[in-house]
């Protein structure tokens, strides 16, 4: 017996039946007693008119005056009727179990069909179910869920499409240029190998970069965690950003305060990574005279600050909200630039969280952007 409608149904017919047994027998049996009692009342009556009866009397009436046959009719009569009743009460009860079986269980079969629409791929499939009750609050639950997978299988798709195209182009550049060598169209030389290895080495940090976004998306980004002190840290990663960012004629500085900065709880190894991401993205897009500049400072309780700000091309306000997406584009007909892999911000975002920390920018169009992220000061560190 699997089907639920026929179980309750049943279940209400039961409970139903029994409740009209129990009171049809003992209404019959309540009749017949308190007819009997009358009946003796009566006898009683009739045999010392205007006198109360006597022990003798009371006697000689349950002795011969029992029931008749009209006092036998009547009863049955009675219990007819109370049976007849039993019987349209019964009919009622399994009437209406069927009836309150069906509104529990229809919307329970509705939410069924929706989930089984959805586990066959069908992710826009919605439960429509408004009770009220708990299986509405169960239906709420099933299309808050469906939609969240909804929205996860979308982006799925979209970083698979994205991935995609990130990946074609480096590896046609490279293709091409290896049969151009091949054929003897083009001479391997240092001017002609050099774009290639700067394609395979983009190649080389996207893969770098992707399998380190799904680690953090998944929860699963190992971190070594101790206290690090975050001025040599900064200090070594704007030493290493200033040639690069003198090609570009940008200026590449650091403003941390003189006072005592506490130790953070990191992983020095993330931390760096962030840097170079935050720097290598504010270099790219400051123009050349501009400049980059990496700060650190306590920000609340428990808590410092390291802000990236430049004096670059600033970002819109409509974009604002989509930065930290991976290969989100300002411009989607625009090109990204060859340099990046347009994941770096996206990676940045989970390894903050992932030491408990958040992250936050500040832009305006040709005003520049500031992207600042905290990290918890390490126990026993804070003076």
């Amino acid at each position: 017996m699997r089907s639920l409608t026929v179980k309750t149904s049943l279940l209400f017919v039961l409970v139903s039946m029994i409740s009209v047994l129990v009171v049809a027998v003992w209404v019959g049996e309540r009749v017949d007693s308190e007819f009997d009692a009358y009946c003796l009342r009566a006898c009683a009556g009739i045999s010392s008119p205007g006198v109360g009866p006597m022990q003798g009397q009371s006697d000689q009436c349950e002795g011969e005056l029992m029931r008749g046959a009209l006092e036998v009719d009547y009863l049955e009569t009675i219990h007819t009727a109370v049976w007849l009743a039993a019987l349209v009460a019964g009919l009622a009860a399994v009437g209406l179990a069927m009836l309150f079986s069906r509104l529990i269980t229809d919307p329970l079969n509705r939410l069924k069909s929706s989930v089984q629409m959805v586990q066959a791929g069908d992710l826009s499939q919605r439960a429509h179910v408004e009770t009220g009750d708990e299986i509405g609050d169960l239906a709420a639950a099933f299309n808050s869920l469906a939609e969240q997978l909804e929205e996860n299988d979308k982006g799925r798709k979209q970083l698979l499409a994205d991935v995609v195209h990130e990946l074609r182009t480096p590896l046609s550049i490279i293709q091409g240029n290896l049969e151009a060598w091949r054929d003897g169209v083009m001479p391997a030389t240092p001017e002609t190998i050099g774009p290639v290895h700067d394609e395979a080495v983009l190649l080389s940090r996207l893969i770098t970069d992707l399998r380190d976004l799904s680690l953090a998306e998944a929860g699963q980004l190992s971190l070594t965690r101790e206290a690090t002190d975050l001025r040599p840290l900064i200090a070594s990663v704007v030493a290493s950003y200033i040639e690069h960012a003198g090609i570009h004629q940008v200026r590449v500085t650091t403003d941390i305060p003189d006072d005592s900065l506490p130790e953070v709880n990191a992983d020095p190894v993330r931390v760096r990574q962030v840097l170079r991401n935050l720097l290598d993205n504010a270099v790219r897009h400051t123009p050349a005279g501009g400049s980059v500049t990496v700060g650190a400072a306590r920000a609340g309780d428990g808590l410092v600050g390291v802000e990236v700000s430049d004096t670059g091309s600033g970002i819109a306000p409509d974009d604002l909200p989509h930065v930290f997406e991976h290969f989100y584009k300002a411009d989607p007909a625009r090109e990204r630039s060859r340099s990046g892999s347009g994941i770096g911000l996206a990676i940045v975002k989970q390894i903050v969280e992932a030491h408990g920390g958040t992250v936050t920018v500040k832009s305006e169009l040709g005003g520049g952007s500031v992207f600042v992220f905290t990290l918890p000061i390490a126990s026993g560190t804070d003076s």
